[in-house]
């Protein structure tokens, strides 16, 4: 009989029990689903989600952790703690650290009749009504660690992915022909009439989650064109002799996946969410055929190609975003004063911050003259910034600290797995280009796309891990090992 408690078999012997089934299940179609409601920007979306994740959570709890996801989790812990204290001391009228209130307090009290009972945030109860999207996050990213651990539900966690993302592209390119001015032919659009930003609100957010999905099918054809590689001499023709029907028709299918999804990351014209996406798909592909070109300069080359195709591509396919690089350039007006003045905000409360969730309400008392009136600037253009303005740097500290060592296990990971390789791959290209997005947009503050990047972390770093010795006394992947009594 087959044990649970093992990594999953690469047969499909273990036969893992229904809880386990239907929550991965729910998981997947939870992580599929998330974007289509406007990008799941409501609170209502968030407690929706939580409360299916939860469910989820509680489904996997018969799976045996192996030591490596309980380090993973416990490192996801102490951040959690770290944010509810910070949560705790940015409300409480008598914060446990004796920090010093927010002095608009006191010269509110001495302006209104009523007493103002001080707190570190000037926008009280904000950090806890904004913390949903950070709830989600850490639901979706503990259930991928711990059913990461199979390879079968960690490749069906990228189709899932891969899929949802196929089938937003095709509705929303057909019903952006139909009516660009509406999400969907439903929801009536206030801003980027002229883009495709199904099923977001915004376009940078669409672009970048149309570019991970691509990435993803990108990776699906690599791998099946590696595994028909010509041992010696590799051509052309010989890896096409290689190809049988069967194969062929999945590489079509594929292709058609990934030129669908880089269409409707151009129709967006995100020229972050574009360039990033594309220079992302561009390292994962050399990184994923490393081991299959020339030792020395192999790498540098199959980069320089790889750049020079997605230029191509952004010639041939985003005319639209190339003539927003020729007429506003890499920045827009006032994004980088928001940036100076989220840095004074910073600076004038370091260690808790104004409070999660707050910026839209501090940020006016440090708008400079040189930012256009016109609008409402509610997030800095700057996730991580924002996080430390939000926040305090010792939160922000902590969270890049843990992504820095999140992407370096990744690496590992890509490095040392003899199969499956796209799974850490793809996790690794998708989060860095999440973040570096992040450093010049807010993609990761929105729910529906934060969620992804979530679940394919957490099963990317489960699967960067090997399950332990063979039986021949060699180290095996993660998915070798089946124990049978």
């Amino acid at each position: 009989m087959t044990r649970l408690g093992s990594p999953s078999g690469s047969s499909g012997a273990t036969v893992l029990p229904w809880p386990v089934r239907w929550s991965s299940w729910l998981f997947c179609a939870v992580v599929a689903l998330a974007p289509l409601p406007l990008g799941s920007v409501g609170g209502a979306a968030s407690a929706i989600w939580s409360i299916l994740l939860g469910i989820a959570l509680l489904g996997v709890l018969p799976m045996r952790l192996r030591g490596s996801q309980l380090a993973i989790l416990a490192v996801t812990a102490l951040l959690t703690a770290l944010a509810m204290l910070v949560l705790h001391e940015q409300s409480a009228v008598r914060p446990w650290l004796g920090v010093a209130p927010n002095a608009l307090w006191a010269e509110a009290g001495k302006l209104l009749p009523a007493e103002l009972p001080p707190a570190v945030t000037i926008a009280r109860n904000q950090p806890f009504y904004s913390a949903g999207v950070g709830i989600v996050c850490l639901l979706s990213f503990a259930i991928g660690v711990v059913l990461g651990a199979n390879r079968a539900l960690a490749r069906g966690l990228l189709r899932a992915v891969a899929v949802a993302g196929l089938v937003y592209a095709i509705l929303g390119i057909i019903t952006f022909a139909i009516d660009p001015t509406r999400i969907y032919l439903l929801h009536e659009k206030q801003a980027h009439l002229e883009w495709l930003t199904s099923p977001f609100v915004n376009r940078n957010t669409a672009g970048i989650y149309y570019g991970c999905c691509a990435l993803i099918w990108l990776l699906y054809g690599c791998e099946l064109i590696e595994r028909h590689w010509p041992s010696r001499r590799t051509s052309l023709p010989r890896l096409l002799a290689r190809l049988d029907m069967p194969a062929r028709r999945r590489l079509a299918g594929h292709a058609f996946g990934w030129l669908t999804c880089l269409l409707a990351m151009f129709l967006t014209g995100s020229r972050g969410g574009v360039g990033i996406s594309l220079l992302a798909a561009v390292a994962a592909v050399a990184l994923f055929l490393r081991n299959r070109l020339p030792r020395g300069y192999g790498l540098t080359m199959a980069l320089g190609v790889g750049c020079l195709v997605a230029l191509a591509l952004l010639q041939l396919l985003g005319s639209g975003v190339g003539a927003r690089f020729s007429t506003i350039g890499l920045s827009d007006e006032g994004r980088f004063s928001t940036y100076r003045a989220t840095l004074r905000m910073i600076w004038d409360h370091p260690w808790l911050g104004d409070g999660f969730g707050s910026f839209e309400w501090v940020y006016p008392a440090y708008r400079t003259d040189d930012i256009s009136l016109r609008g409402t600037w509610n997030r800095a253009h700057n996730s991580w910034l924002e996080l430390a303005s939000g926040g305090g740097m010792l939160m922000a500290g902590a969270v890049m600290i843990a992504l820095l060592a999140a992407f370096g296990v990744l690496a590992h990971g890509v490095r040392t797995r003899r199969r499956d390789v796209i799974v850490p791959l793809a996790a690794l290209c998708a989060s860095a280009a999440g973040a570096l997005h992040s450093m010049i947009d807010f993609s990761l503050q929105i729910t529906g796309y934060a969620v992804v990047i979530a679940a394919l972390l957490g099963a990317g770093l489960s699967q960067s891990f090997r399950s332990g010795r063979t039986a021949g006394g060699g180290r095996g992947d993660s998915d070798a090992r089946v124990a049978a009594g």
